[in-house]
Formats: C-alpha cells, structure tokens, sequence
C-alpha cells in the first residue's frame, strides 16, 4: 500500500490525509523511538534492524508502547474537541487526569511536581504551578513542544496557532524557551499541512519569519540573556539548521554537536524540524524502498538522545507532509495508540472544516463579539475566534 501511494508520485495529499499523517507519525516516533532513548549516538544498521523488525508479522499488535510524549498529546487534542477550542482549565485537569491514571509512561521528575499540584481542586490560577518551577525560572524542557501538534490541526491560522500552542505549553512550562519550542513545532506542522515543505527553502525562511516575531520579546529576549544564549535563540538554530540543508554531506555527529538531541526544547526541536528537511531527500544509508517518511523516522533515531521525543516531533511534521498513506502498515500495527491518533486526528478535522464555515459566517455578527467578551474573563478561547 505504501509502496503504490509512492509510486503515484504526484498524486495531491489530501488535507484529511496529512492530519492523519500528523498525528499518526508522531505517535509511530514516539513508540519507535522509545528503544534507544539516551543512548549517545546510535549506529544505522542498530536503527534500520530495529525498523525491519516491525515488518515481521509475528510481532503482533501494538508490541510498542508509547510514552509521555503521545500520553499527553492525546489529551491535548481531547481537550481542544471536547471544549471545542482552547480552555486551560479542562487541559490542566486532562493533563493531572492522564498522569494518575498512568503514571509509568516515562515522565520528567520535573513535569511531575506539577501534574500532582494540577490536579489540586482548589487551584484557582493553572499556569501557577509551572511558573514555580526550577526557583522560579520555568522548565525550558521539551515537553511542551513534544505535544503541540494538535494546535496546528485545530486552529487555521497561524496566529491562533501560535497563541494557544504557547498558552497550551505554559501549563507546564513557564520558561520562554519552552514554550517557545512548542510554538516552532506547532508552526511546522501547520505549515507542512499546507503543503509547505514541497518549496524547503520557503518552508524554512518563513519558520525563519515567524520566530523572529515570536522572539522578538521582552521575556524572551531576558530569557536568553540570563542563559547566556544568542539573542533569538531559536532563529540562531534554525539558521545552522537553513546551512546544514545546503550542504550534502553532513554528519551525524555535526548534527549532534550543531543542533544537539538533547531534553531541552532549544536542543531537539530544531533538530526534528532539520530531520524532516534533510529527509526530503533519499540519503545514503538508508534503504532506497523507504519514503521520506520512513527515512525521516530512520534517521532520527540514528541521533540517539532524546530519540522518542525528536521522532515524535519529527514525524508529526513529516506525518503530515507525505499523509498517512506514506505510513507502513506493519510500523502502524506495532505501535500502541496509532488507531486512536488516527481517530483524533479525523475528528480534528471535523471541527477545523465546521470552524471554517462558521468563520465566514459569523465574523461580523455582533452576537459573536458579545459571547468573545463573555468568555474573555477566563481564557475560554473558541476556534472560531479570530483575535
């Protein structure tokens, strides 16, 4: 099946497809990546016999079991249908909820102080408790960034999406740099959902744009200041990331020593994004039957660190360039949670096609504006809000 969709070649990727492709990806890196978690660097052929593995049918369903990383971003994307847009305190409570009910699936020592204080029922401020985290200074970790994918697939335009995948992050990372890493990887998926990554050049220069907006900020710029990091910490990586793209012979370990693949946001979502971009294309050592996709998940893993959350993030980006068609069978069947991501991702796009009708609709109407200011108080932000 995968070999045919590639085949066709030129075939367009429908919008349905890439969202399907988004979510499932992310959760296929995540389950694959789980094998070489912190390992330094990891050699090819370990990779490539690993992937293979999955392709033996014996292997039964769902032998991969996902982590921290697709456990949250599922209840992101819950969330987000269920209040049909942005509201933090349903989040916070599906984030607590989550961790209780499955405590073992991998989370940092840090995170876990403030799911426990979250699911506090007398919390009246949710941003509270990631605010104190670390004396003060916030989490600048990638866990916000492993699961902001969602944002991109209920929001349209990049604003929102930037706005509530960084409220979204900020439940438990209050440090600029994380939630700054989570609204770069919402970013990219939103624009490899629309087809952005066909021009890599534009796709990176407009990442580029978006971040000095973003960076551009008072908190950040201190931010970086007081860690000792060049002033727009994340356009500086993504310009090594623009280089690294127009050179063809890069290795691993100048990736590693250039981007890193470490926990911290600034050090493994520049590095996916590059993943992606650098897989665009076939790559010695890797199998000539592998599609972007596989290639992109592949070569991932061959960095070692943090591997699960890089491939997470990874293949949400890639996922949703090439759709799901370009996902393997076998890989899908071995990886816990896949059908359910599928689900989100279809009803996801549900309510991004009601959203757009309801927009035209209803921008003008001064009802609408009445009920923006109704819910303004507490940050109950629908999809079909504009601001």
């Amino acid at each position: 099946m995968a070999a045919a969709a590639r085949l066709a070649g030129g075939a367009p990727v429908s919008l349905l497809s890439r969202f399907r492709g988004a979510l499932v990806a992310a959760v296929l890196g995540d389950c694959v990546g789980g094998e070489f978690e912190g390992a330094e660097d990891v050699p090819l052929d370990r990779v490539l016999q690993h992937l293979s593995g999955l392709e033996d049918e014996t292997r039964g369903d769902g032998i991969l079991q996902y982590s921290d990383d697709t456990a949250m971003m599922r209840c992101v994307a819950h969330s987000l249908l269920t209040r049909m847009g942005f509201d933090e305190q349903d989040m916070a409570r599906s984030f607590a909820k989550e961790y209780s009910l499955a405590p073992g699936r991998g989370y940092g020592s840090g995170v876990i102080q403030v799911l426990r204080k979250l699911a506090s029922p007398h919390l009246s401020d949710v941003f509270q408790p990631a605010r104190a985290q670390f004396g003060g200074r916030g989490s600048f970790g990638n866990g916000g960034a492993m699961r902001a994918a969602p944002f991109a697939l209920a929001f349209r335009n990049a604003a929102d999406v930037r706005k509530y995948a960084r409220f979204g992050a900020m439940l438990t990372h209050s440090c600029s740099l994380g939630y700054n890493g989570a609204v770069l990887q919402a970013i990219a998926v939103h624009l490899s959902l629309q087809g952005d990554l066909a021009l890599p050049q534009k796709f990176i220069n407009k990442l580029i744009s978006e971040m000095e907006e973003v960076e551009n900020d008072e908190t950040a710029r201190n931010d970086a200041k007081v860690l000792n990091l060049a002033e727009f910490p994340y356009c500086a990586r993504l310009h090594i990331v623009k280089e690294l793209m127009e050179r063809n012979n890069v290795s691993i370990e100048e990736v590693i020593s250039e981007l890193g693949n470490g926990i911290a946001a600034l050090e493994s979502v520049p590095t996916a994004i590059f993943c992606v971009l650098h897989c665009l294309e076939p790559r010695e050592g890797l199998p000539e039957r592998y599609g972007g996709l596989e290639r992109t998940i592949a070569y991932s893993l061959a960095l070692g660190g943090d591997t699960d959350t890089i491939a997470c993030m990874a293949g949400a980006i890639a996922g949703a360039h090439y759709g799901i068609n370009a996902i393997p069978q076998s890989w899908l069947k071995s990886c816990e949670g896949s059908e359910e991501a599928e689900h989100l991702a279809e009803r996801l796009f549900k309510l991004y096609d009601i959203t757009q009708t309801d927009e035209v609709r209803v921008t003008t109407s001064d009802s609408d504006q009445a009920h923006d200011s109704h819910h303004h108080h507490h940050h109950h932000h629908h999809l079909k809000n504009t601001d």
